[in-house]
């Protein structure tokens, strides 16, 4: 990089505040607005703010998003504007894209590709174009403009028509990372017409955050890890305020691929999802490598002067993080796992070995994870108290996807229910209270449906329901296709 460029980079991109957009799982835009909160304090020019579904937009300096991209455990996606403008016809488009400076944001061994449909090289740029309510409505077309000027700016040679594909095969799983070690992440470009403005967002994440980096095997239907993190945060936000606040059990006890599990002893571990994976931002022309390793490890450095439990947020963030105004929790003290299923138990066992946490050794003061065999309707008020101790229970549950989409899912649902009701009644009386995170389908309501997984969970344990207890919520979200509810209160 010649010292030219360098300086520019340095005074356009470093050096100046930039409006930045994480994608969020659908209806959890108000949970990663805390999160960033928490992880950007007095950092950002304006606060973290929902702008639409899935959407919240923030301005800051780009060191800054960097870190947002390393340490959220939430957002799926953060990109970069580069350019917001006015076009009603193909010049204007042309003029305007051509003034932007794109040498600035991609690196000269991009290779550019237009191939039609999402671009699967690795080495490739992908465009990917939305038009709503503007002139210009055809996306292809307006990508095929862009990757001709941004191949003239650049000045980079196109990828031949029949560049390899890196799609993974049937038998890879999870979140592996590429096969080619030497072949560079995929860069993209997401750009949004609406009334006739242009916006143009470079992606700093490159495959979605939900991907933490470690070669992780599935069960049927697997939670992201995203909407896990986002519900366990809402689960703890939900729990009532006590002074202080003690240390909290996650109940994960329809574990499946164990997500809830594997989230929940990173944030207690203070494992930061960017130590595992690369990420765009590191192949773009303003990445300095020495502020990232300084991001990173201050990011996951422990309290090593304290051995006493400390209070810590969900990103479990601190050195260059300043949070502002965030909500403190007590640590997760410890993680109770189990599933009917002996293949689920294997698969945890496997993706325990496969991540970070299998440095980690049984020990008195972090808790690791021991899955077990375990039907979760067998689990008594006393079993749960006894295990709990002095921690408050925090259980989380997404019934499995073959249940839930079977036609016996609302007799599923109703057990859940009552299983829930009955736990709550016996704890009540040991002097303990439960807070629930649950994920439910939304219910047919066209006439004579008998989909009525959600009517039938909120019959059995009306406590669950916002109407019925002030603290309860409800947020709709998406997952797999499937519109979802999931309901958070203390019983």
């Amino acid at each position: 990089m010649s010292d030219a460029l360098e300086k520019r980079i340095k005074k356009h991109i470093i050096g100046k505040p930039h409006r930045f957009l994480a994608v969020s799982p659908l209806g959890f835009e108000q949970t990663l607005s805390r999160e960033l909160d928490c992880i950007l304090g007095d950092n950002a020019t304006e606060q973290p703010h929902s702008t639409g579904d899935g959407k919240v937009e923030f301005t800051t300096k780009l060191t800054e998003a960097w870190k947002v991209v390393a340490v959220s455990r939430i957002a799926n996606r953060v990109l970069m504007e580069v350019a917001n403008f006015r076009a009603e016809n193909f010049r204007e488009l042309e003029k305007k894209a051509s003034e932007i400076p794109w040498e600035l944001y991609l690196d000269r061994n991009v290779i550019l590709s237009k191939a039609k449909g999402p671009v699967k090289s690795g080495n490739a740029l992908n465009i990917h174009v939305t038009c709503k309510h503007s002139r210009l409505y055809h996306s292809d077309a307006i990508a095929e403009r862009l990757y001709k000027i941004i191949e003239e700016g650049v000045s980079v040679p196109l990828a031949p028509a029949d560049t390899a594909s890196a799609t993974p095969s049937a038998g890879t799983p999870r979140n592996a990372p590429s096969q080619n070690e030497n072949r560079s992440i995929q860069q993209n470009l997401y750009v949004n017409f609406l009334d006739d403005r242009c916006t143009i967002w470079l992606d700093l994440a490159g495959e979605e955050l939900y991907k933490r980096g470690f070669k992780r095997f599935v069960n049927d239907a697997p939670l992201k890890e995203t909407i896990a993190s986002a519900m366990i945060f809402e689960a703890l936000n939900v729990s009532p305020e006590q002074s202080p606040a003690p240390p909290y059990t996650i109940l994960d006890l329809m574990s499946g691929s164990g997500t809830f599990s594997l989230e929940a002893a990173c944030i207690a571990n203070k494992i930061i999802p960017g130590t595992c994976r690369d990420f765009a931002l590191k192949h773009q022309p303003a990445f300095k490598e020495a502020t990232w390793n300084f991001i990173t490890r201050s990011a996951s450095q422990s309290d090593a002067k304290s051995n006493t439990s400390t209070f810590v947020t969900l990103n479990e963030v601190k050195g260059p993080v300043k949070p502002r105004n965030a909500t403190k929790h007590p640590i997760i003290a410890k993680i109770i796992t189990s599933d009917i299923s002996e293949r689920a138990v294997s698969i945890i066992k496997h993706n325990i070995e496969c991540s970070p946490l299998a440095q980690i050794a049984p020990n008195k003061t972090t808790p690791t994870i021991s899955p077990q065999l375990r039907d979760f309707f067998s689990y008594s008020a006393k079993e749960i108290a006894d295990a709990c101790g002095d921690t408050s229970p925090i259980l989380v549950l997404n019934p499995p996807y073959g249940k839930r989409l079977d036609f016996d899912a609302p007799k599923l649902y109703t057990q859940i229910g009552k299983k829930l009701t009955e736990l709550a009644h016996d704890l009540h009386n040991l002097g303990k209270t439960i807070t629930v995170a649950i994920l439910a389908p939304k219910d047919d309501t066209r006439d004579g449906a008998k989909y009525t997984c959600t009517a039938n969970l909120l019959r059995e344990c009306p406590a669950l329901s916002p109407e019925q207890t002030q603290t309860a919520k409800v947020i709709q979200t998406s997952h797999g296709g499937f519109s979802l509810n999931a309901f958070f209160a203390t019983i």
